[in-house]
């Protein structure tokens, strides 16, 4: 027998090191093999198809509960980005059917609720906007309960709308569950990520013109009055919502050289989104960008409102240096197109011929179907889905693939349709205390970048409030969401008593 210095027999040495598993080890090899029982009789009594989509289900639900901020960026990616919505996989429930991004709202709301209940360490998270926000959401769908119960709106017309104006309720899932620096530093580069894809998408698509068609949305000629643009195509995909947030909020993060990417990098995607934001031919947007670009001057401290001016002043030149190149080239270059036409849709703004044009007729139209019906029904509005003017050859035509009567352009008067005069006034509360709060806060933040990010978000939510006099922001599926995280970036970044942080700009040697 050999013996080893230690006195101990090598064989047996030998020996010891074959030891049996210990008892994790055993416990991980017990659930690998019911884990491999399961797949293989998922796969007997279903298509492998099905159970890998299972597999992904189960791990993306695991991914999202650690991780709340990316289940926010999937909706975003799903609702407001450059995904086609019949793409999207439907749930059925039983009387109905779920998008994925339902799902994922659903159950980062059930999170909060189960956190509450049985985590003794998880407090609720309240802020000023809680109260007004939820008031809101009930008389949007109260009316909508009523109107279900008189038959003036069928249930899976009701159902389509709830779970749109439902993504609001994104804001609690901002406010109670991305909590620390990381994940909001995760939430708003994601945000700003989805923004540049869709504006990278954009003008891809106006490259390739209007004949092909590779992102969702509106893609079609340009006409102006009675000009028309074959040559120039206009773009209006999902993400549009992204691009005009994204583009509003990088003004004050430029001016106040927060940005969190190296500055090149930084306006290079800022001239990236502005061209997207041109190539919308928006005039709604781009009055909320005059508008909120007002806003952050005037609420501004002296020195962020001299270094606003000077980032104004850099676009200012950019866009003039742009514009002479452009006319110097070819006449019937589609460079040369797009400057035209920008700046006659541009000079739309103060000539009194705009208030002829055809699309300013027909919400003229609808405005007064709409005046009629919130004067008949003040309180208790129509709810969600319900029509408010009969058949109209002005603005309907016999075949339309949709119901127009239910569509309205002016999303105040929307408001009141669907909610009554109670239902707007609590939305007034909300605004009213959202940007008090947001303006009120944002000269004495002493962080530069979240000062930056509050001015910025703030400032946009304004924009879109005078955007919505012409376009239907509050009841579009890509903008609810866009909105709800809009308002929880407000009120974190503006919450001086919170040890909630926005992310730090590059530190540079």
């Amino acid at each position: 027998m050999v013996i080893n210095t230690a006195g101990r027999p090598l064989m047996l040495e030998s020996l010891a090191v074959l030891r049996l598993p210990n008892r994790v080890s055993l416990l991980h090899m017990a659930a690998a093999a019911v884990v491999g029982l399961l797949l293989g009789a998922g796969c007997l009594v279903a298509s492998p198809v099905l159970v890998l989509a299972a597999l992904v289900g189960i791990g993306g639900a695991i991914v999202i509960a650690r991780r709340p901020e990316i289940g926010l960026l999937v909706i975003l990616v799903c609702t407001s980005s450059v995904v086609f919505e019949d793409v999207l996989p439907l749930v059925p429930i039983g009387m109905g059917s779920l998008h994925i991004p339902d799902l994922i709202l659903l159950g980062l709301l059930g999170q909060i609720v189960v956190r509450r209940l049985f985590d003794p360490q998880f407090k609720f998270v309240r802020t000023p906007i809680d109260l007004p926000l939820l008031i809101f959401f009930g008389l949007l769908v109260l009316p909508t309960a009523v109107a279900i119960l008189q038959s003036r709106v069928e249930v899976e017309v009701a159902r389509r709308e709830i779970r749109v104006v439902s993504y609001y309720l994104a804001f609690f899932v901002v406010t109670n569950l991305v909590r620390d620096s990381r994940q909001l530093r995760y939430l708003l580069s994601g945000l700003t990520m989805l923004a540049t894809v869709v504006a990278a998408a954009m003008v891809a698509q106006f490259v390739l013109g209007g004949s092909v068609s590779i992102i969702p949305g509106r893609v079609e000629a340009l006409q102006t009055g009675d000009s028309v643009y074959a040559d120039v195509t206009r773009i209006l995909p999902p993400g549009q919502s992204l691009v005009l947030v994204a583009t509003i909020a990088s003004v004050p993060i430029l001016a106040l050289g927060q940005s969190t990417t190296r500055p090149t990098l930084a306006w290079l995607r800022f001239c990236l989104l502005g061209l997207a934001l041109l190539l919308t031919f928006n005039r709604g947007f781009w009055g909320a960008l005059i508008l909120a670009v007002l806003v952050m001057v005037v609420f501004a401290s002296r020195c962020d409102r001299a270094r606003l001016v000077k980032v104004g002043a850099a676009v200012a030149g950019v866009a003039g240096t742009v514009l002479l190149v452009a006319v110097a080239g070819s006449v019937d270059s589609r460079a040369t197109l797009l400057v035209r036409a920008s700046l006659e849709r541009l000079g739309t703004f103060r000539s009194s011929s705009t208030l002829q044009e055809s699309s300013l007729q027909w919400r003229a139209v609808e405005n007064r179907y709409a005046l009629s019906q919130i004067e008949s029904h003040p309180l208790v509005g129509l709810g969600l889905g319900a029509r408010y003017r009969p058949f109209d050859r002005r603005l309907d035509h016999y075949g339309m693939a949709w119901d127009a009567t239910r569509y309205i352009h002016n999303g105040h008067l929307w408001l009141l349709l669907v909610a009554g005069v109670p239902g707007y006034l609590a939305f007034l509360w909300l605004t009213w205390t959202a940007a008090t709060r947001g303006l009120g806060h944002s000269r004495s933040i002493p962080d530069d970048h979240r000062r930056a990010v509050t001015m910025g978000f703030v400032s946009g939510y304004l924009g879109l409030l005078a955007a919505a006099f012409v376009a239907p922001l509050f009841s579009a599926w890509h903008w609810t969401p866009v909105i709800g995280v809009m308002l929880a970036v407000m009120v974190n970044a503006s919450q001086a008593d919170r040890q909630l942080m926005v992310p730090q700009p590059l530190r540079r040697e």
